[in-house]
């Protein structure tokens, strides 16, 4: 029926504030500017991630970014001012989360060597 995640859509309180974040903090490409939203490539996946201004709501939906270098990348957010968690472990993969300025909530992870 579906043959893959197009693109993960995020609410955001102010678009223009928002899309320097992205840029700046989590160094995605900006791919698309509709003019009432913005797309983003990260790194070289498929999938897109999309933010739009609109009214913020808490939500259960989280997307999990991949990364080679989890403890370098939780650094390089925390330097930048980002609220972040703490590394967990899980079976085979380490993690942390972390949040946009609107508290869209984010999860970062890399797999544990065996």
């Amino acid at each position: 029926m579906f043959s893959k995640v197009d693109t993960v859509h995020i609410i955001v309180d102010d678009l223009k504030k928002s899309v320097q974040w992205y840029t700046e903090v989590l160094e995605f490409e900006q791919v698309f500017d509709s003019g009432q939203y913005i797309v983003f490539q990260i790194g070289q996946a498929s999938t897109t991630l999309t933010i739009q201004e609109g009214k913020v709501r808490p939500s259960s939906i989280k997307p999990i970014l991949f990364s080679d270098a989890l403890e370098e990348t939780r650094l390089k957010l925390v330097e930048k001012g980002v609220n972040v968690g703490e590394i967990e472990e899980d079976g085979e993969v380490s993690f942390f989360e972390f949040w946009d300025l609107d508290g869209n909530g984010f999860e970062a992870c890399q797999y544990m060597s065996i």
